[in-house]
């Protein structure tokens, strides 16, 4: 039998061991892969989901204004005596702000129109006016006497 060197001995159980680490961080990497891997396929099917989320948000922010826009035109056709530069809000809230303040414009408009309209022409009454004899009650008697005689025949 052939005689074992100490030294190789000790480097064959060194060897022995190293490999055993290498080993041991193989499946350490293997493990951190794999659960880097879930990691990432959860990253990206949160990805997925968050998008499609804002993707639904965005159609219903479009669908929402659609509607407010909707709703303005409604409001705006039941009011014609309201400009519709007036109303430009694209939320229901804004939209009927506006409109009630609008509407107070319109009304002071209206009153301030009238009040003008009054002022420069004043009203004329219908028909011709009624006739009456005139009252001489009034005038001395020698006044009376001089419209008589002008009322004579010649």
């Amino acid at each position: 039998m052939a005689k074992v060197d100490p030294e190789t001995s000790a480097l064959k159980e060194q060897l022995t061991d190293a490999q055993a680490e290498i080993d041991s961080l193989q499946a350490a990497v293997a493990d951190a892969e794999a659960r880097a891997a879930t990691e990432a396929d959860r990253v990206a099917s949160a990805q997925s989901e968050q998008e499609a989320a804002r993707a639904e948000s965005e159609r219903l922010s479009a669908r929402l204004r659609e509607t407010a826009l909707k709703y303005r035109e409604a409001r705006l056709t039941a009011a014609p005596h309201i400009p519709a530069d007036l109303v430009t809000g694209e939320e229901m809230e804004e939209i009927d702000e506006q409109l009630t303040a609008a509407e107070r414009v319109v009304s002071e408009m209206q009153v301030r129109m009238e009040k003008e309209r009054r002022q420069e022409s004043p009203p004329i009454p219908a028909g011709s006016p009624v006739r009456r004899t005139p009252d001489y009650s009034g005038l001395p008697a020698a006044e009376k006497i001089k419209l008589g005689l002008q009322h004579l025949p010649d």
